[in-house]
């Protein structure tokens, strides 16, 4: 079936439409999904939202190529997929790292939030560039220790090890300064 019978039948809402959408343009749209995923299933539910996504927009659009149009969409639907399971991803490492936080810093009431802030930035301006960059990385920005490794040339290991000195430093000196957790 041509491009411009596939496109009739949209046209006519005729269901037949996305079957033979499928038929014709499903290797492609999987393929197009697996470049941008990485990921069989991700990517053959995003040709699925495709089908869907085809069936809402024609009409009113006519697609001059269909297969471009259905690439697109395709490659759309995972690009917003990626980004969906990136920030799920970084949502779960920023959990983790405030987690390992919370052994270091209390939980301060609203009347001494400002203090503890200052305290904290008072504290990080006294650490090494190194130390502060991968303190603000982890648990400001929430970046993988992985992430953090390859950024500054350090191993995993390593960027547990400074992170975890960094917080038991951080602990005694807000001790000291009458904060304990």
């Amino acid at each position: 079936m041509s491009d411009e019978e596939i496109i009739a039948l949209f046209w006519a809402r005729d269901e037949r439409a996305v079957q033979e959408s499928e038929r014709r343009f499903g290797a492609y749209c999987r393929t197009v999904a697996m470049n941008v995923l990485h990921n069989s299933e991700d990517a053959e539910e995003c040709v699925n939202d495709t089908w869907l996504k085809a069936w809402r927009s024609i009409p009113p659009q006519r697609p001059g190529s269909l297969s471009a149009f259905l690439g697109r969409l395709t490659r759309n639907t995972a690009i917003d997929r990626l980004r969906t399971d990136t920030r799920l991803r970084r949502s779960r490492d920023l959990t983790v790292a405030l987690d390992e936080l919370g052994d270091s810093i209390p939980c301060p009431d609203d009347t001494d939030a400002g203090l503890l802030t200052d305290l904290v930035t008072g504290f990080l301006r006294a650490q090494s560039e190194l130390d502060r960059k991968l303190f603000v990385g982890r648990y400001w920005y929430a970046h993988s220790l992985d992430e953090l490794g390859r950024a500054y040339g350090l191993t995993v290991n390593a960027v547990n090890l400074r992170l975890r000195r960094t917080r038991e430093r951080l602990r005694a000196y807000l001790t000291e300064r009458g904060y304990t957790v």
